[in-house]
């Protein structure tokens, strides 16, 4: 077994990566596929719309009838009627003829723009014109949206309102993606008790497996709590087998550093595998990866700073390993506020704040602090090399 022989964090991620089964495929109804990872790519099955149709309320006209009009000098045009919802038995509009037409109507034939209401006048029969129109003024083309067979969205696309938007107007109801990973979540700690409890003196809340589910569920997963359990072996190993059988990606919050209490690497070793055990990085030092029947365990730091950090830099990218998620990170340039030092040799994630004037100002922390968390818009990586940075060098922020 390994115990704290650090090793970096490109090496680490590179383990648990290879540790990531791709996840199958499965059908649901689009009401629920909003948040999950599209299994095949989505090319448009017609052309969208597949009629040239007005986007405004006013009068479908031809754009050369309208040429020269004005507030004091309008247009004279015939009406011939109205265009109904759903409907195309209007008929053409020939010389000098406006037809009535509602939002998402099908423009009739020899019409090419539609006039606003606001921009005309009724008088009987002739509609008064106040203002000249272009060709396609306030219409949507045929196929203006989407052309039959166009390539809209990769395999890896995550659905959001938006994608579910076209995926209903493409019929893709039912849709292929992939499966929710089970993460298994355990927090260990003598001292831990429920968020909804009220501690002892010595005791403390819970909030790790809080940060973890919530992270799990913003980011696709399905999170499966197996409780607090005591930092005692005999507790833990039917708990975290029990996991390993039943979820796709396991993490262990606490009882990963150097103590004779903290007992989950010797739990992964008597159920599996303990390939990593000490990440050079800050914070997070203590970090496991293991496996146990070819499930990946995750063993987290106790400190709430510290799980989370890690959560995100590991479990992060081995969600979408499992999913094939296609996501670019959000990310932003922007100078240093100020000057820090970074123990070189190790890789350190430092949280920091974006100023209204576009600076990124680090939010320094103990590890144990869960302020620079919630006051932080994101980190940056300093790499192992450097022994700090300087106030206006542009880093890279991560954006939570």
């Amino acid at each position: 077994m390994r115990f704290l022989k650090l090793i970096s964090v490109e090496e680490a991620e590179k383990i648990l990566l290879s540790l990531g089964k791709f996840l199958p495929a499965e059908y649901v109804p689009l009401e629920d596929a909003c948040g999950r990872i599209l299994a095949e790519p989505i090319t448009s099955p017609e052309d969208i719309p597949g009629f040239d149709r007005s986007i405004k309320d006013g009068y479908a006209v031809r754009s050369q009838d309208t040429l020269g009009a004005g507030e004091n000098k309008p247009k004279l045009l015939n009406m011939t009627g109205r265009i109904a919802m759903g409907e195309n038995t209007a008929g053409p509009i020939g010389e000098k003829e406006a037809k009535y037409i509602p939002t998402g109507g099908v423009m009739p034939k020899g019409a090419d723009a539609v006039i606003m209401q606001e921009h005309t006048e009724l008088a009987g029969d002739v509609l008064l014109i106040k203002t000249a129109a272009s060709p396609g003024l306030d219409v949507l083309k045929y196929n203006e949206d989407f052309s039959k067979g166009e390539k809209v969205f990769p395999a890896g696309h995550k659905i959001t309102a938006q994608t579910a938007g076209v995926l209903a107007a493409f019929g893709c109801d039912p849709v292929l993606v992939r499966k929710r990973p089970a993460v298994g979540i355990i927090s260990t700690g003598n001292e831990l008790v429920f968020p909804a409890d009220t501690p002892k003196f010595g005791q403390i809340r819970d909030t790790n497996t809080t940060l973890i589910r919530s992270y799990m569920t913003e980011h696709g997963a399905t999170p499966v709590f197996y409780g607090i359990i005591r930092d005692d072996a005999e507790a833990l190993t039917p708990i975290a087998a029990k996991a390993a059988a039943e979820c796709d990606l396991v993490i262990l919050s606490g009882g990963s550093s150097k103590d004779e209490k903290d007992v989950t690497s010797r739990v992964i070793e008597t159920l599996g595998k303990v390939h990593v055990h000490g990440v050079s990085v800050a914070p997070g030092k203590p970090t496991i990866i293991g496996s146990i029947n070819d499930v990946p365990i995750l063993g987290l730091p106790g400190h709430p700073a510290s799980t989370y950090m890690i959560t995100t830099l590991f479990a992060g990218p081995l969600l979408a390993k499992m999913t094939g998620a296609v996501e670019k990170p959000r990310k932003i340039s922007a100078p240093l506020a100020m000057s820090f030092p970074s123990e070189k040799g190790r890789e350190d994630l430092v949280r920091v704040r974006v100023t209204e004037n576009g600076e990124a100002a680090p939010v320094l922390g103990k590890s144990g602090l869960l302020h620079t968390l919630v006051q932080s818009d994101g980190y940056i990586r300093v790499p192992a090399g450097r022994d700090g940075c300087e106030k206006g060098d542009i880093v890279e922020v991560l954006l939570w």
